[in-house]
């Protein structure tokens, strides 16, 4: 088994650095053992590998300054502020900052005790501006504020994709963050107040009768991986569904928390501003469409083991999706669509198009074997937040083309197929055992 090696990466990286300003010269395929081209046009990642800019720096007398190297995983000395970008972390070909901008976003600015730091113009260029210390639970939303003190979340919408299963966050008393302390975990081996088991077994035989439904009731019911029993096998929809749909369609808020009976075809229409679908389930064996474009939100949509997803989500929210093992699912984000926190589970076959989307697509996939999952990330779009497990058995191809497109960040197994076509773009340092990657 063969990897590629970091080194090798680090120096691809450093000659697209070098070369940014001159024609596409890539790196010979000498220079790379996954066989892959980089430094396309765009150059691959610096040492660090991270997605983000340089620019880091001390906060110097405007009270901010940037992050110690452009990248919490590097290790460089952190440059002055309103010095050159460091090396770790900046994006090769992405070029430096301006000699006038002292930053580039509030998260270049350093945080202190009493006050807050928010990256703005002042004067002729931007720089880190004091704004003073936040007002918690004055009722407005300020900068360096997560939240107001009565705010509550989904704990899925927060931490990693699929840590939390269940429960409800608070807002902590600094208005700075989320209180997880009632999120579930499920499969921690403790069975929480949400949840309704604990791992892939029930502690004993569990039916259809246990939970008081009288269709199929001596149907044994499994314990899903949230934590729940699959009531779906008892009458095609859970138990505590708000709506089961028998094919039929539903639209707008009428579709929050509904499902669709498990074989059945299902239309969901949130399309247009003001109509959000939260929270909807397409059950095993279903076939959903999901109408969630301009401006329209289908977040948290769950495509169960069977079921095939198609989710419409240029210029809408369709953040938050699951596509289960076993599941197909579509995601079409391109424009200013947001498919941010998206979790294909192993075993799962999903596409994205985020073309033209920016840092919309986001997430972790793991492609199923056997399946062939697509990315396009082309026209500028930055899908640096993608993460994905390409495994063995596994097909998966990505399209970066063009000035500023980013790829997911891809791990590519032995035995799987990774194809990039990357021309004027970054492929993102993908990692590639074997012969797994090909392409340009």
């Amino acid at each position: 088994m063969k990897r590629a090696s970091p080194a090798t990466g680090v120096a691809c990286g450093v000659v697209g650095m070098l070369l940014a300003t001159l024609p596409p010269l890539g790196c010979s395929a000498s220079d790379n053992s996954t066989g892959l081209l980089s430094g396309a046009g765009g150059g691959s990642l610096g040492s660090a590998g991270s997605a983000s800019a340089g620019g880091a720096g001390r906060p110097g007398s405007s009270g901010g300054g940037g992050s110690s190297a452009g990248s919490e995983t590097s290790g460089g000395e952190p440059s002055h502020l309103g010095g050159e970008p460091g090396s770790a972390g900046q994006r090769a070909g992405g070029g430096t900052a301006s000699t006038t901008d002292k930053c580039r976003s509030d998260n270049d600015c350093v945080q202190v005790d009493d006050s807050c730091f928010v990256c703005e113009v002042a004067g002729a260029a931007k720089d880190c501006v004091d704004k003073g210390p936040p007002s918690c639970d004055n009722g407005v939303l300020e900068p360096c504020e997560v939240c107001e003190l009565d705010d509550v979340k989904d704990c899925k919408e927060l931490g990693e994709p699929g840590q939390y299963s269940a429960g409800t966050a608070k807002c902590l008393v600094t208005c700075a963050g989320w209180d997880t302390t009632s999120c579930a975990v499920c499969g921690d081996g403790e069975r929480e107040e949400s949840e309704s088991c604990e791992g892939d077994e029930p502690p004993g035989p569990h039916t259809c009768a246990d939970e008081g439904l009288a269709v199929n009731p001596l149907t044994i019911i499994p314990c899903t991986d949230e934590c729940r029993f699959d009531t779906t096998l008892c009458g095609g929809c859970s138990k505590d569904a708000a709506v089961c749909l028998s094919g039929t369609p539903c639209s707008g808020s009428a579709c929050d928390g509904a499902e669709s009976k498990t074989g059945l075809s299902c239309e969901f229409d949130c399309a247009f501003s003001g109509k959000n679908c939260k929270n909807v389930r397409c059950n095993h064996g279903s076939s959903c469409d999901f109408a969630c474009n301009t401006r329209g939100g289908c977040a948290g949509v769950v495509c169960d083991t069977g079921a095939s997803c198609d989710l419409h989500c240029s210029a809408g929210n369709c953040d938050n999706a699951v596509c289960k093992a076993g599941a197909a699912c579509s995601f079409d984000c391109h424009g200013t669509g947001s498919c941010q926190r998206i979790t294909c589970q192993p075993g799962s076959d999903c596409d994205f198009d985020c073309d033209e989307a920016g840092p919309h697509c986001s997430g972790a996939v793991t492609c199923g074997a056997g399946k062939a999952c697509n990315f396009s990330c082309n026209g500028g779009s930055d899908c640096s937040g993608l993460a994905v497990i390409c495994p063995t058995g596994a097909a998966c191809t990505f399209s970066c083309k063009g000035e500023g497109s980013v790829c997911p960040k891809a791990d590519c197994r032995e035995g799987s197929s990774c194809v990039f076509s990357c021309a004027g773009g970054d492929c993102n340092s993908p990692i590639c055992e074997d012969d797994a990657c090909s392409g340009t």
